[in-house]
């Protein structure tokens, strides 16, 4: 019995040792698969994973008013993209076609026409890499993102993401100033290379205006994350993470009031100047007024800030976001519509005509011309016949006339800015010449205004103008001598005197160039950079980056014995009318009524002419309320005719506004949508007009019975 005892304990230990020999083998064999035989499985699944650069765009900083009020602003947008990679990978041949195919039908399918051909170019460009996002179309519905999500199988490597494209709250008010984002092109993104903010391929740049100009501080720093990722896409780890920073806000001088009111009144000029009246004068074609484009400027003299600026035609800048189409852009460069992207204002190049008197005054008087010494006297009256014949020259180019050879009779310097005798300053520009005065003394003068030079306008494209002298006379001579006429061979001659001495000839400036010059008559002899900038804001905690303050370029001399005649002459532009005489300022007619006892203006009218166009163009250039003008406006109406008649009136209104504080306080467009459905609302439930202005306007109120009541009176205390 013990024998058998004995012999089953050693049975059922070995038993257990077998077991347990067998489970240690077992984990054994594990171990050393895992650690073994499954190296090179895992090996390859690590050198299968990759990493991936994920860039977060990061939104562009908004464009404000000098009040705050955003001019432009950032929305979402649906982009439908093509991962290149994923599609490289998983879909070739007739795949890829009928890819295409159906992403193109279902985008189509919601409206937005999309042709396979685009899908095509835009897979195939160069510009973007094997590893990115090509975007494909922009402001899809969110159910087309649904759509193509739930069915992510049939298109594979599609995409969708939101990203934030530019809105423009107050439609085309101040397009030229505000202008434009677009994609990047090629050079364009060479020359980003190496930026610190990390320019992509797809993304959009500054193309025009503010946009482009303060394109560092619009621009926000892209997020960037680096990522390790499986042969599946999925994320293993992340490497790498960097917020992204939204770009600054840019606060302008810009009050989008006055900007309203001046494109407003520019395009009421415009429309006057067309529908006038065509005076025919015997012996003569008469003129066509087609009045299709022209500027306003609108300054502050004592700071050289632009407080509007207005050019016409214009366009919408929504045409850019998210692409624009190919015969949209043609007809925005088209000389048939008038170039609408032109901005007129700081790129347009106009003979000033009289308006450019008074600098022709400055050097009179500050080369002693005029003068006690001089040849003339400030008080010594010329015989204004009308008619001016140069010294010692008998032929037909040797005679000028003033407009319509109209006859002043006796006019002295004063009267002559006043009235805008030609002849009297033709005689005075013979002088120049015939005292053996520089032969370019009024341009040395003009010069000293900012003419023939940029502005410094913080804006893109401005123009130079164009400042005739000897030296630029005898250079286009000799590159062009068929050119010249007359036997002059490249000579400077006197008539050349005369033509620049009241703003023709070749003498160019922009409407800004001339609003920039008669700041500093208004101010006092300083003449500034102007400035669209004002300030530089952080979009989160609304604090000033950077500030921008008044830029001047330098004091002019400007003593009581040059400024007071000319600023006499000037105030009489809009004053001038004796009841005993005929002879009145020029602008006296279109300042009938102005309020000039509370906001005096000074001002002075030009009439351009330019010989391919159909009419004289019109200037007007003004400043008030004396004696310490606060603003600057000038006026040009191309092919309007008389200055005195069509841009005064332009700058009258606008400065008429101002004056009586009854601007009007323009509102975007959404709030106009607004309160056109509020009026239609008001008119179903028969309402007067009187009496819905009444209720906007908040002098009326709806009563529990929906009657029109006036508003009750605020109790004691109460708000």
């Amino acid at each position: 019995m013990a024998e058998l005892d004995s012999s089953s304990g050693r049975l059922r230990m070995s038993v257990l040792g077998a077991v347990a020999f067998a489970l240690f083998m077992a984990l054994f064999a594990r171990v050393w698969f895992l650690q073994i035989m499954s190296e090179q499985e895992f090996v390859a699944l690590a050198e299968g994973n990759t990493e991936r650069s994920v860039v977060e765009l990061a939104p562009r900083g908004r464009i404000l008013d000098a009040n705050g009020r955003i001019l432009v602003d950032n929305r979402p947008s649906i982009v439908i993209t093509m991962d290149k990679e994923t599609i490289a990978n998983n879909v070739s041949g007739e795949e890829l076609d009928e890819l295409f195919f159906k992403l193109a039908q279902e985008i189509s399918a919601t409206g937005k026409l999309t042709k396979v051909a685009e899908i095509e170019v835009a897979y195939d460009s160069d510009q973007f890499g094997p590893f990115a996002e090509v975007p494909v179309v922009r402001d899809v519905t969110e159910n087309l993102q649904l759509y193509l999500a739930e069915r992510s199988h049939e298109f594979p490597g599609v995409n969708s993401q939101v990203v934030l494209v530019r809105s423009y709250p107050y439609g085309e008010l101040a397009a030229h100033i505000l202008g434009y984002v677009g994609a990047l092109n090629e050079a364009e993104f060479a020359a980003t290379e190496g930026h610190p903010k990390r320019y992509q391929p797809n993304d959009e740049i500054g193309k025009s205006g503010v946009e482009l100009f303060y394109e560092d501080q619009l621009r926000g720093t892209p997020g960037f994350r680096e990522l390790e990722v499986d042969r599946f896409s999925n994320v293993v780890a992340v490497l790498e993470n960097t917020d992204p920073i939204a770009g600054s806000d840019v606060q302008l001088t810009i009050d989008i009031n006055i900007q309203s009111l001046a494109e407003e009144e520019l395009r009421d000029g415009l429309d006057r100047a067309r529908s006038q009246e065509v005076i025919l004068i015997e012996g003569e074609e008469p003129p066509e007024y087609h009045a299709p484009a022209g500027a306003v400027v609108i300054m502050d003299p004592t700071s050289g800030d632009v407080v509007a600026m207005a050019s016409y035609p214009t366009f919408d800048p929504g045409l850019f976001v998210n692409g624009i189409a190919v015969e949209d852009f043609e007809a925005l460069n088209d000389a048939a519509n008038d170039f609408p992207l032109l901005n007129r204002a700081v790129q347009g190049e106009y003979a000033p005509g009289s308006t450019f008197k008074p600098f022709t005054t400055y050097a009179a008087l500050d080369t002693g011309l005029i003068g006690s010494r001089g040849v003339l006297e400030v008080n010594s009256t010329y015989q204004d016949m009308g008619v001016y014949w140069i010294p010692n020259c008998n032929t037909s180019d040797c005679r000028f006339t003033n407009a319509r050879s109209e006859a002043l009779h006796d006019v002295d310097l004063r009267m002559a800015i006043t009235l805008s005798s030609d002849t009297y300053y033709y005689n005075l520009a013979a002088n120049f010449d015939r005292l053996a005065f520089d032969a370019d003394s009024v341009q040395q003068a003009a010069k000293l205004f900012g003419f023939g030079s940029p502005t410094s306008i913080t804006l893109p494209f401005e123009t130079s103008g164009f400042m005739p002298t000897p030296a630029s006379v005898a250079a286009a001579y000799e590159a062009h001598p068929d050119l010249f006429i007359g036997g002059s061979e490249g000579r400077w001659t006197t008539g050349m005197t005369l033509n620049t001495s009241i703003g023709q000839g070749d003498v160019l400036a922009s409407p800004l160039q001339i609003a920039n010059a008669y700041a500093v008559i208004a101010n006092g002899g300083t003449l500034y950079a102007p400035n669209l900038g004002k300030a530089v804001v952080d979009p989160i905690t609304g604090e000033i980056e950077t500030q921008f303050g008044p830029r001047i370029v330098r004091e002019l001399y400007w003593p009581p014995l040059i400024s007071d005649p000319i600023n006499v002459g000037l105030a009489g532009v809009t004053t001038y009318g004796p009841d005993d005489q005929d002879r009145k300022g020029t602008a006296l007619t279109a300042f009938s009524g102005f309020p000039h006892d509370e906001w005096p203006v000074s001002g002075k009218t030009g009439t351009s002419e330019k010989v391919s166009a159909d009419a004289d163009f019109a200037v007007f250039a003004g400043f008030g309320p004396l004696p310490n003008p606060e603003y600057v406006g000038v006026a040009i109406l191309e092919e309007a005719g008389f200055g005195g008649a069509f841009a005064a009136p332009v700058i009258r209104k606008i400065f008429e506004r101002i004056a009586l504080g009854t601007v009007r306080e323009r509102i975007t467009e959404a709030e106009q949508d607004q309160r056109d459905a509020r009026v239609a609302d008001l008119f179903e439930q028969g309402f007067s007009p009187d009496e819905i202005e009444a209720i906007l306007n908040g002098d009326l109120t709806l009563s529990a019975t929906g009657e029109a009541v006036e508003p009750a009176e605020p109790t004691e205390g109460g708000t």
